[in-house]
């Protein structure tokens, strides 16, 4: 029998990579979700009903919806134990990263998003952008090699938050770590 995992599409390209050859049912739900936590929550329960059993693992930051942990036991799953997919990626070494500067994160999956994310869900216009991305000094764009990174979509989000992108290498052993937790424990 193979396991289940609920996921957000965000991280699709990375769990896809670590997972490949393992029997697993993976269920992906759209990232721009992350905007209105309602849908997010209705969309979390919808899918874990139709999956259906028990102990099924959601790849889904315990921060991203108030509630997630919560909304996971009922219908018998249980959350990765990471606030966000940044937190999979980096573990501990977002706290030294976030003493150095103010800093915004993005993924790969959050870079091919942007648009979805921050204009269609957010509705920001530049204006709005440079006023929530003002705040940062920088935005942190971590690269995992597994996708590549298109320099046009990057100039583009450059353009629109207006506010430096450093890229950042990081290999995948906190995110691989923590789903053996989840998926063996």
């Amino acid at each position: 029998m193979s396991k289940k995992l609920l996921c957000c599409a965000i991280m699709r390209h990375e769990l896809e990579h670590l997972l490949r050859e393992q029997n697993i049912d993976i269920t992906y739900i759209n990232a721009a979700l992350h905007v209105d936590l309602d849908k997010l929550a209705q969309s979390v329960t919808n899918n874990l009903r139709e999956i259906a059993g028990n102990n099924i693992s959601l790849i889904i930051g315990n921060q991203c919806h108030p509630d997630m942990e919560q909304i996971a036991e009922e219908h018998g799953g249980r959350v990765i134990k990471a606030k966000s997919c940044i937190e999979m990626l980096l573990g501990e070494k977002m706290a030294e990263l976030d003493a150095e500067a103010k800093t915004f994160y993005l993924t790969s999956g959050w870079l091919k998003n942007w648009r979805n994310i921050f204009m269609e869900g957010l509705g920001w216009d530049a204006v709005d952008a440079r006023q929530n991305f003002g705040y940062y000094d920088r935005i942190l764009l971590l690269d995992t090699g597994i996708v590549p990174i298109d320099d046009m979509t990057l100039l583009e989000f450059y353009d629109y938050a207006q506010v430096p992108v450093e890229t950042m290498a990081v290999d995948l052993d906190n995110l691989r770590r923590l789903l053996k937790q989840l998926l063996n424990g």
